[in-house]
């Protein structure tokens, strides 16, 4: 833990440290909408529920998630820097300070959405998947998930667009071979 506490400030210092510029946030920026309420999941056995998070854990499924705490924390820093430049150093200072804080709400995050999975799948289940992740092609799988995911969107897109076309053209020849036109 204490590894994964020291890795997430070097990102945020990496992150407060580097020349991207964010773009200027409003002072009085508009409060963030509601979130939706989470559905009530019962509390699977804690063996389950260990299987579950190791296996996300295996994954990589919620590996994206591991850069929005870096990122929500320089926004947030860039923010009140330039409402403050003055405070500037204090407030890093305190952002900084913060990191093992919401480090430990990423954890939560993973136990929450572990649940989900305890759900769907037996520990058994969960440990097998496990498994697979550990191996040399799950891991190779685990690695390139994201990159498959997003090469996937124009292929999917273009599917869909051809499927469209295909129905409405199939459609309307069928109604003109009944006498009809659309």
């Amino acid at each position: 833990m204490m590894l994964r506490q020291r890795y997430a400030a070097a990102l945020v210092l990496g992150l407060l440290a580097s020349s991207a510029v964010l773009p200027a946030l409003a002072q009085n920026a508009a409060p963030a909408p509601a979130a939706p309420a989470t559905p009530a999941l019962p509390d699977p056995p804690p063996e389950q529920l260990a299987a579950a998070v190791e296996f996300l854990q295996a994954s990589g499924l919620t590996r994206g998630f591991d850069d929005m705490i870096p990122q929500f924390l320089q926004q947030a820093n860039a923010v009140y820097a330039s409402q403050r430049p003055e405070l500037a150093s204090m407030i890093n200072e305190v952002t900084l300070s913060l990191v093992p804080e919401f480090v430990k709400q990423r954890a939560e995050l993973d136990r929450n959405l572990a649940k989900l999975y305890t759900v769907k799948f037996s520990e058994d289940e969960l440990k097998q998947l496990t498994v697979f992740y550990r191996s040399p092609v799950g891991q190779k799988f685990s690695t390139l998930q994201q990159d498959i995911v997003r090469d996937s969107f124009p292929i999917v897109q273009t599917w869909t667009r051809t499927l469209q076309e295909s129905i409405a053209k199939r459609i309307k020849e069928e109604v003109e071979k009944r006498g009809q036109k659309l």
